[in-house]
């Protein structure tokens, strides 16, 4: 024993202290992998939290949403219905070429049947990925069986958008709203529905109005009317619109 001890000599103590740092440095690395392990699976339960949340409160929106929507929607149009529906759409798969995907196969033969763990993990992931949420407009006309959107033509698609406009505001109702020339394909009755739903929404919701039609103006409290009298200087003029008793 004295001879083996003699033969293998002192310790050296620059050995000993990086044999000590060494363990300080494992320590400290462990607790900080502790440390970012519980961090990410608080994130994990916040995530899982707020995504709940979410949901929720983007089905409670959309109900009343589509209730203001159907309720609009009948009014501009004169009856029929509509809705807004929640859709998934699946995404479209890239395909990859058969004879790169052959090589592939007899090149990692054996690296698949030790990631075979992995590669589920991935399939799954990927699985999850393939889908996409969407918001989907139906709309049943009045006297018509069209009930796409793609059947109607543009005056009704821009009367239907209106519809959605109005029912979000009247369901967020926002402090304040500008709309640039949003009833610039509307005919003069629908114009005037559409001064109609403005006004009554004043109460709640303040509007600015950029528009050309005169249905619109009329119901506008005041008027800024912008003009040119010479090329390049611009105009501005305004008007106070007196309330009916």
């Amino acid at each position: 024993m004295r001879r083996d001890l003699a033969t293998i000599g002192e310790i050296d103590e620059l050995t000993l202290k990086e044999a000590q740092e060494t363990e300080q440095r494992y320590q400290f690395l462990s607790q900080q992998s502790e440390d970012l392990i519980k961090a990410i699976d608080d994130l994990k339960k916040i995530i899982e939290e707020l995504a709940e949340r979410i949901d929720k409160e983007f089905s409670e929106a959309l109900k009343i949403i589509n209730e203001e929507f159907n309720k609009y929607f009948r009014i501009i149009f004169g009856g029929g219905r509509a809705k807004l529906s929640v859709i998934k759409i699946a995404k479209r798969q890239k395909k990859e070429n058969n004879n790169e995907q052959e090589k592939l196969e007899k090149t990692n033969e054996e690296n698949k049947k030790e990631e075979g763990e992995e590669s589920q993990s991935n399939a799954e992931e990927k699985e999850e990925k393939e889908f996409e949420t969407g918001i989907e407009i139906f709309v049943d006309l009045p006297k018509k069986k069209i009930k796409s959107l793609e059947a109607l033509s543009g005056g009704e698609r821009s009367l239907v958008s209106v519809s959605i406009l109005f029912a979000i505001v009247s369901a967020m109702q926002p402090p304040f709203v500008v709309l640039d020339e949003v009833d610039a394909a509307l005919d003069e009755m629908n114009a005037q529905r559409f001064a109609k739903i403005l006004a009554d929404l004043v109460g709640t919701t303040q509007f600015v109005v950029v528009t050309h039609n005169r249905a619109t103006m009329e119901m506008a409290q005041i008027l800024y009317g912008i003009s040119m009298a010479e090329e390049g200087i611009s105009k501005a003029i305004s008007l106070k619109l007196l309330e009916e008793s």
